[in-house]
């Protein structure tokens, strides 16, 4: 009679909704790759950041992620959208100067003004006696020549004497805003070189030269771009005028035209809507690898650290779907008469739609349906991953604690 109303106790008190299936709002998991892809509107940034009242609901919007479409334009800050003028078509050889960068002025009989100069934040060069020139988005040669005729308009030079020479040492840290499909939208600081010996001998040699401030260096300070990413239509703003630039090629291996950037500049990645498989892998506007959440209580491990989920296990590299993560989290394995109905649960964000998924599968069913990307899916940064015991596990355990609560009865 006393385990009979034990076992209705323990039914009573059990938590019937962790036996029901999961359901998700969104109509498809953010990694099925046979689906439509997500339908969204095109957003725009929010036109109030802070509000005199107490009051936040004109802001829920406030530095939500931009999913740009690719069907509609996408417009920047200018009136016009015509293609990059000469003076600032980014194809040119020379980089444009941006704010912190160093040059030199050099110049014949010019022993006040020869030296090294640093553009200031707005841009500007400021020279003995001469008003502050400004000199952000020019070439070294347009600087040379500003300079010039400044020196002949203070009346300092003869126009057949003033001849400068302006020699670039050091190109400086910038940080450009980067939106749409990336992992991390945002302001990126690129080009943040550190003084050392090879520095020391840059700056004395003529010109510098950098692989940081390249427009794939923007989109992997973002943390990479997502697989809903349109790589061939990448759009780069410079002061009014935008241009599209295909990065296709860093994933192929052909060849591909990666933009130098200057301050001020501004990256929008599109988004197609869909999942792109053959984009989860790691490259130079990929991530290599990213940190999930693992819990693994299951009966064979009581705590994470005893069933070795550490750093190295919830680091993974980029490309890895949920039965490698399973077995990284120690989910596979063990018994097999009563460990193998064990099951996985994935909880992810929908970058696109921005809604907690969640699925849960059968160790059993990941293992023989491994290549079916239903139920196998790519694992996306920061995703969490739980284990949960087999009914056998469940089954014993329920039976222990019942033995554990007639114990006390059957002493007397």
């Amino acid at each position: 009679m006393t385990s009979v109303f034990s076992f209705f106790l323990l039914a009573g008190c059990a938590q019937q909704h962790s036996l029901q299936e999961i359901e998700n709002s969104s109509s498809s998991f953010y990694g099925a790759i046979n689906d439509r892809g997500e339908l969204f509107s095109q957003q725009s940034v929010p036109g109030k950041v802070f509000a005199a009242q107490l009051n936040c609901d004109d802001r829920a919007d406030f530095a939500a992620p931009l999913n740009y479409r690719v069907d509609k334009p996408i417009l920047s800050s200018a009136p016009s959208q015509a293609p990059l003028p000469s003076r600032m078509n980014p194809t040119r050889n020379t980089l444009p100067l941006s704010p912190g960068d160093m040059i030199e002025i050099m110049m014949e009989y010019g022993e006040g003004f020869n030296g090294s100069y640093v553009l200031d934040n707005l841009g500007l060069l400021t020279l003995p006696i001469l008003e502050p020139i400004h000199a952000s988005g020019m070439s070294p040669r347009e600087l040379s020549q500003r300079v010039e005729i400044a020196l002949i308009k203070a009346n300092i030079f003869r126009p057949v004497t003033a001849s400068v020479y302006v020699k670039v040492l050091h190109l400086a840290a910038i940080e450009v805003p980067v939106t749409g499909a990336v992992f991390q939208p945002g302001r990126i600081l690129i080009n943040n070189k550190r003084a050392n010996n090879e520095m020391d001998q840059r700056v004395v040699a003529a010109g510098d030269y950098t692989h940081r401030r390249l427009l794939s260096e923007a989109i992997r300070g973002a943390h990479g771009a997502r697989p809903d990413a349109k790589l061939d239509q990448v759009i780069l703003i410079r002061q009014g005028w935008q241009i599209e630039v295909d990065l296709t090629g860093i994933l192929s291996g052909l060849p591909v035209k990666d933009y130098p950037l200057i301050d001020g500049d501004q990256v929008i990645v599109p988004s197609t809507g869909c999942f792109q498989p053959h984009l989860v892998r790691p490259s130079q506007i990929t991530p290599k690898g990213f940190r999930v959440f693992m819990s693994n209580l299951i009966d064979s491990a009581q705590n994470n650290s005893s069933a070795a989920v550490g750093p190295y296990a919830t680091n993974l590299p980029y490309g890895t779907k949920l039965l490698q993560a399973a077995v990284s989290a120690n989910c596979v394995g063990g018994k097999e008469w009563t460990n193998a109905s064990r099951k996985v649960m994935l909880a992810s964000i929908n970058p696109i739609t921005n809604q907690t998924q969640v699925v849960e599968r059968s160790v059993e069913q990941l293992m023989r349906q491994a290549n079916r990307d239903d139920i196998n899916p790519y694992v996306m940064p920061n995703d969490a991953i739980a284990c949960y015991d087999s009914n056998i596990t469940n089954i014993r355990d329920v039976a222990r604690t019942i033995v554990d609560v007639l114990s006390p009865f059957l002493l007397f």
